[in-house]
């Protein structure tokens, strides 16, 4: 039996940007940190090797399991648009089928590296606000090439107002137009996006941007065929059949709420860096269930929530088990035009009402963070840690410190609104973010906090996340629990979201604070570090301990039991797996 190894992550992420203020730079191709490619007919003689075992294969110098598969858990995506989806499950099931300018990848001593992907380099002018990229010569899964037009559609399809994409703001302020065109104020020929050839993609930006290559590899960057979203219209992206992909793997099928069944893409331009030839994701909620899958073999890997169920396959052999806080805060969202939760001291009172070391405890096994303010610990600024760069003010441990008594400031904000004083004939609702165990377990705790600590009854409404999402967008929901995984490694993923309208990611929850907007939009366009870091900083405090805009509950980490024979799987900050490199060996 192959002994126990536990793998505890704990990641410096380099991003190994240029310079932006360096003059013209181009980047030359790294080299990835795969063995050294062999032709086929290397690989047959190899494989026909006396001294390779049965029933494994030698690839590129690697010994594996000569049929590669993985069966892996995750959720039923909301859609496979990724210019219409907002949500990790959506992500996570998209990004082995895309692939964006570029891509990052783990090197042998755990740091995270942007490397070329679907452009093969790039430059940039002087001020740091043009940035022109060459594209490899790739083709999508139909044999079509990708093109340059594929981005530039996709982006203006991200930000074209009639899409109501939920991530339409992400690139307004960043590039040139964008907020303009988002607004309906401009035409898509007005944004500084455009392909010159079919292998030449130009990207003007409004100003600027430190972090903009880090945003090359995320999801929304990814290509996308004009013809194949304007064949299948809203419905695109809802099935396996109108999925082209440019990535590592092709979607065979797709049995909605049940599993997605994915094979490699024998078009993709680093196929041979692409061992599973085969993979399944399989949606399991309950997660004793998933649990049980692992154990009988029939899941390769799986995230873990219960305390018993880490300390078990920690113990085990046969097991990897990956350790890592996330840049993830999750927090509950108040509907800020709700009869009660427009008035920020009532918003404060459910804020403070629970003890966030007990859920952690509870619900997670203590397998996360309790937070102190709202932008994660792990975020930098530049080259510095963003909250030791502005002294820790612990924002939220600052409003907890302060309101020794829930109930009572609860009964002042009643009071100002009006309505009767007694936490007991409020009528309040909870809706989860999903139907799960976790969630309910979770539900059933903030009900008896704020019973026990308010005085108020919660009526619990536990939905699938889809159809919560529906209502939240709709804004049918009073308290709703939700999270925010970073996007990138600045404070602006966690801040941008706040902006109020359609320039941030939750105009439904009615809150609007112009000090709040001008100091992010202001921040977003510094290049000194110091001024965004005050500016920032400002804004955090308007954000959590003026406002209470929403209650941060915990910090998100990553725990993960991965069957000892899968290498090369990693869990990365910012980015989700394309499973690029992955491959397993030794399979009983």
């Amino acid at each position: 039996m192959q002994k126990r190894r536990i793998l505890t992550l704990i990641l410096v992420v380099t991003l190994m940007l240029t310079s932006l203020l360096a003059g013209c730079k181009s980047n030359e191709p790294a080299t990835t940190n795969q063995p050294e490619q062999t032709n086929n007919a290397t690989e047959n003689k190899e494989s026909k090797d006396n001294t390779i075992p049965k029933g494994m294969k030698k690839v590129n110098g690697i010994l594996m399991d000569e049929e590669q598969y993985l069966r892996l858990v995750e959720f039923e995506p909301e859609s496979l648009d990724t210019t219409r989806s907002s949500i990790s499950s959506a992500w996570r099931a998209q990004t082995p089928l895309f692939e964006g300018l570029t891509r990052v990848e783990m090197t042998e001593d755990g740091v995270e590296k942007i490397v070329p992907g679907m452009a093969e380099r790039w430059e940039h002018n002087e001020e740091g606000t043009e940035y022109t990229f060459y594209l490899r010569d790739a083709v999508w899964s139909d044999g079509k090439p990708v093109r340059a037009q594929d981005f530039e559609y996709a982006i203006k399809r991200l930000l074209d107002p009639k899409t109501a994409s939920k991530y339409g703001w992400f690139f307004c302020g960043i590039i040139k137009n964008a907020t303009e065109f988002n607004g309906g104020k401009c035409s898509a020929d007005e944004v500084g996006i455009y392909a010159v050839d079919d292998k030449t993609l130009k990207v003007e930006l409004a100003k600027p941007v430190p972090y903009f290559m880090q945003l090359t590899y995320f999801i929304v960057f990814s290509p996308l065929r004009q013809d194949i979203a304007e064949k299948y219209g809203d419905s695109y992206g809802q099935e396996a059949e109108h999925i082209v992909a440019n990535g590592p793997f092709i979607l065979k099928e797709w049995v909605h709420d049940n599993k997605l069944v994915y094979e490699k893409n024998p078009n993709y331009w680093d196929k041979e860096h692409v061992y599973i030839d085969k993979m399944e994701f399989v949606n399991l909620p309950d997660d004793s269930a998933r649990m049980q899958a692992l154990l009988r073999g029939e899941i390769d890997a799986a995230a873990l929530f219960k305390r018993e169920w880490k300390e078990k396959f920690q113990s085990m052999d046969g097991y990897q088990f990956i350790m890592k806080p996330l840049a993830w805060t999750e927090y509950i969202m108040f509907n800020h035009k709700d009869r009660y939760f427009k008035n920020d001291k009532i918003r404060k009172a459910f804020t403070i009402a629970y003890d966030r070391d007990e859920l952690n405890d509870l619900v997670f096994g203590g397998g996360r963070i309790p937070p102190t303010s709202f932008v994660p610990d792990n975020i930098m600024l530049g080259d510095e840690n963003y909250q030791n760069k502005i002294g820790n003010p612990k924002y939220l441990k600052k409003l907890v410190d302060e309101n020794p008594d829930p109930k009572a400031l609860l009964i002042e904000g009643l009071k100002e609104l009006g309505e009767d004083p007694d936490p007991a004939k409020m009528e309040i609702s909870y809706m989860t973010n999903g139907n799960g165990d976790i969630p309910r377990k979770m539900a059933e705790f903030f009900q008896q906090s704020f019973k026990k600590n308010l005085g108020v009854d919660i009526k619990l409404e536990i939905v699938a996340s889809n159809v919560a999402y529906d209502k939240f967008d709709g804004g049918e929901f009073q308290i709703f629990e939700t999270g925010w995984i970073g996007d990138y490694n600045d404070p602006s993923t966690f801040m941008d979201l706040w902006k109020s309208g359609k320039q941030g990611n939750y105009p439904q929850i009615g809150w609007v604070n112009e000090e709040f907007d001008k100091l992010v939009i202001e921040a977003g366009k510094e290049l000194d570090p110091n001024k965004r870091a005050e500016m920032y900083k400002r804004a955090e405090e308007i954000l959590i301990y003026e406002d209470c805009v929403c209650g941060p509950y915990l910090m998100g980490t990553v725990n993960t039991a991965i069957k000892d024979y899968v290498n090369n799987y990693h869990e990365f900050s910012f980015v989700k797996r394309n499973y690029v490199g992955v491959y397993t060996k030794g399979r009983k």
